[in-house]
């Protein structure tokens, strides 16, 4: 990455930057991402990928030392590039951990017209419900809206012994919270998963009643899914 840059005089982007930040993309270990914003010709090196876009100061970050896209840039090239799918649940991960907001996304396309991959990003951000932060939230969403359930909010803010936890959808008058696993719970060094239960935990102690629906529920039983929410509503 070091030799890619100095050699280019850009920035590492993409895919490199993407494994600096531990990102959730796949790896590309037959190149070096790098990003340039001038026109200057430069032979090929075999090894090194090269991307040439405007790049403002406030886009690039110092990695011990070495000069790469933040994390919030390195996200929105990922969406213009990936496949589609790799890309929504980028986004997922990126609004899970408010990496950036839809508002960026909306940004990034108004301040760069005729960038390729813009209509990508405009197709995830047609897709995306007030509130929701993965597919799996936002099938939630349809379901209740179709079968006509009100009184519940999206991402409710909720104080808990050990700081502010936010429920996926929460029906506050009857203290129900519906927690949803999305197309990949992760396993991973971050602890999510077991930050996840553990916040479960402080919230029955609190009162809650904790529903949890996955998403094979969700795709392929939404009816069952559904029975199970209203039942708990009911009693």
């Amino acid at each position: 990455m070091w030799a890619a840059a100095l050699w280019s005089g850009g920035v590492i982007s993409h895919r490199s930057a993407a494994a600096l930040w531990r990102l959730p993309v796949a790896g590309d270990l037959a190149a070096v991402h790098v990003t340039v914003d001038d026109r200057r010709f430069r032979k090929p090196v075999p090894g090194v990928r090269l991307h040439r876009v405007p790049l403002g100061r406030l886009h690039c970050i110092r990695f011990d030392d070495l000069p790469i896209t933040n994390r919030s840039r390195t996200v929105i090239e990922l969406l213009r590039t990936e496949a589609c799918s790799a890309a929504q649940d980028l986004l997922d991960r990126a609004l899970q951990q408010r990496w950036l907001s839809d508002v960026d996304l909306a940004d990034a396309v108004r301040d760069e017209p005729g960038r390729t991959g813009n209509v990508q990003i405009r197709l995830l951000l047609g897709q995306l419900e007030p509130g929701a932060q993965a597919e799996s939230e936002r099938l939630l969403h349809r379901l209740l809206r179709r079968n006509g359930i009100t009184g519940w909010i999206a991402q409710h803010r909720v104080e808990l012994p050990d700081g502010i936890a936010y429920i996926d959808v929460a029906f506050p008058g009857a203290r129900i919270a519906i927690e949803v696993d999305g197309r990949k719970i992760h396993h991973d060094a971050s602890g999510r998963f077991d930050s996840d239960r553990v916040r479960q935990n402080e919230l029955v102690a609190l009162g809650w009643r904790v529903l949890r629906v996955t998403w094979t529920e969700l795709t392929k039983h939404p009816d069952r899914a559904l029975a199970k929410i209203v039942q708990l509503l009911a009693s």
